[in-house]
């Protein structure tokens, strides 16, 4: 006997699953989904620094991943990241972070 196979098509149910799931990334639901990075390059030849501004939520946990993502971008450069700038709201922080080579974020004096 000749074993027939189907060919597996989406079908609605599972497309809208789909729109579903990638909607959800908007309500906050997957990891630094609430984080908006913005990358500004000084024009500045004597300032040659890369800075992100950070937006993140006003709490403990949403600080110390703006923090760690600033890190990781600031890394890719062999830098490391030191806050200059932070406003908030009672929801929301604006953080601003510039990559600097170690020994001049030592220099500065500023928590890196």
């Amino acid at each position: 006997m000749k074993a027939h196979t189907m060919k597996s098509r989406p079908t609605r149910s599972a497309s809208a699953l789909m729109l579903a799931m990638f909607l959800t990334g908007c309500a906050g639901l997957f990891p630094n989904s609430d984080i908006t990075v913005t990358r500004y390059e000084s024009g500045e030849r004597w300032l040659n620094a890369g800075f992100y501004i950070i937006e993140h939520p006003f709490t403990d946990d949403g600080t110390a991943r703006a923090k760690l993502k600033a890190g990781q971008l600031c890394g890719e450069q062999k830098l490391v990241a030191v806050q200059s700038e932070r406003a908030c709201t009672m929801e929301n922080c604006t953080t601003n972070f510039v990559c600097m080579k170690l020994e001049d974020a030592r220099a500065s004096g500023k928590s890196y």
